[in-house]
């Protein structure tokens, strides 16, 4: 099997060109009219956008071309309008009704001054849009002489594709249409991750261990590790290591990487610049943001910043004691950007979701290991369990969905034989398959896509 390669985040960047160059621009220059995202994918495209052109001339027309799918786009050209009128809307200027390639843009902005082309490219489960800022010729002498000017200007932005693109492309169908298994040579694997952990557009696993930490990817049917770290260079041992060790890792979307395993007394916080890890204290990290003590047997649910000067955690409300938890920010069909959460009530095979808006809803009978993603982009996150049974040869991987009227629906069971020891999802590869599945076995890895 190849590496995962697709991005992690959803902004890989933007640049800025006037003709071939590229131009370095001060943060401060653009950023004071462009005000942060509050958003998915589309909100990240006008903001990425509007921080690398803005201001744009007064009277500037936007108009959109017809973009490059390796999926069928339906309604047809909605979607080319929609990111026309992101785009417009973010940098203040007026978006055409209509779609057109450049020349005739140009013709639909000869009263303007200056245009605006926005093209797309859809392709792999990412979107590309390119922005080029064109002078036009007002008089006929100027037409003659500079025909067809190059652009001033020159942006773009790549954002993976989320519940609100997704609306613009068929459905995924939630299955797994491909298992790769590759060896691993870790007995007992107590957290997984799974994302850009280097900021070099290609996606790592996280295989953490009782007595290591390996950072690699698969390759020819193993796990390569491409960074390893023992656990003895960066936190002591805990007093009270416990018979089942409770762990967690996540990687955030700039490559931080937060890892806590109860064996050892201080959670840690791997950069991706180069540099000593944090020490986040007895604690272990949820992902989508935030860390939870260690108390014992179990992990006391409050959740907390693990560090000072880290954002405050969101779908929060979490109490008591917990041995099994999960996260990730959720886009809804309309863009909004949300936090969903799922904790296990402490020995009790009992699963807890909430998101930030309120909701919640409960599953029994879960097992202590779990992932949240929405895996199809479809709006609805799914919940990734295993079965409550001590019993390696009787364990599987379910999926439910949590719909949008409360309830979970299973939608999903792979039998693991060889026991779940913890699992995580990585970031879209493609348009047409459900986001990869990464499940830790006893001295294995399998992926499912």
């Amino acid at each position: 099997m190849a590496g995962l390669n697709a991005p992690s985040g959803t902004r890989l960047g933007a640049a800025l060109l006037a003709g071939a160059a590229l131009l370095p621009r001060p943060a401060s220059a653009a950023d004071a009219g462009c005000p942060p995202p509050r958003g998915g994918a589309l909100a990240e495209v006008g903001a990425e956008l509007c921080r690398a052109l803005h201001p744009l001339p007064a009277g500037t027309l936007a108009v959109g071309s017809s973009a490059t799918s390796d999926a069928a786009l339906s309604p047809p050209d909605q979607l080319e309008r929609r990111v026309t009128r992101v785009v417009a809307g973010a940098l203040g200027v007026e978006a055409a009704p209509d779609l057109a390639p450049l020349g005739r843009a140009r013709a639909l902005a000869s009263d303007r001054g200056s245009l605006l082309h926005v093209g797309l490219e859809l392709r792999q489960g990412k979107l590309r849009v390119t922005a080029e800022l064109y002078p036009v010729a007002r008089g006929f002498w100027d037409r003659v002489r500079v025909p067809n000017p190059e652009p001033r200007r020159r942006a773009f932005t790549e954002v993976t594709i989320d519940a609100e693109l997704r609306a613009f492309l068929p459905a995924v169908p939630l299955v797994a249409k491909r298992i790769d298994r590759a060896a691993a040579e870790e007995p007992l694997p107590l957290a997984v991750a799974c994302g850009d952990t280097d900021a070099d557009g290609a996606q790592e696993i996280v295989l953490v261990g009782r007595h290591r930490i390996r950072v690699g990817r698969i390759r020819k049917e193993r796990f390569t590790a491409l960074r390893t770290l023992a656990w003895a260079d960066l936190s002591p041992l805990s007093r009270t290591p416990l018979r089942q060790p409770l762990g967690s890792a996540w990687i955030a979307t700039n490559g931080d990487t937060d890892i806590g395993i109860s064996d050892r007394l201080d959670a840690i916080r791997l950069s991706a610049t180069p540099g000593a890890p944090l020490k986040l204290g007895r604690r272990v990290p949820w992902p989508a943001g935030g860390c939870s003590p260690l108390t014992g047997l179990a992990i006391r649910a409050e959740i907390g910043p693990c560090i000072v000067g880290d954002p405050a955690p969101l779908a929060a409300g979490f109490s008591g004691e917990v041995d099994a938890l999960a996260g990730s920010t959720h886009v809804t069909r309309r863009g909004d950007k949300t936090v969903v959460r799922a904790a296990r009530l402490a020995n009790q095979g009992v699963v807890v979701l909430r998101d930030a808006t309120g909701r919640q809803a409960r599953l029994d009978g879960a097992g202590a290991q779990l992932a949240i993603a929405d895996l199809d982009d479809d709006g609805e996150p799914e919940l990734i369990s295993t079965v409550d049974t001590l019993e390696p040869s009787a364990d599987a991987l379910l999926v439910h969905t949590w719909r949008d009227d409360g309830t979970l629906q299973q939608r999903l069971r792979v039998p693991v034989p060889s026991g779940v020891h913890a699992i995580a999802t990585c970031a879209r590869e493609d348009t047409a398959s459900i986001k990869p599945i990464v499940v830790a076995t006893a001295n294995a890895v399998w992926v499912l896509r």
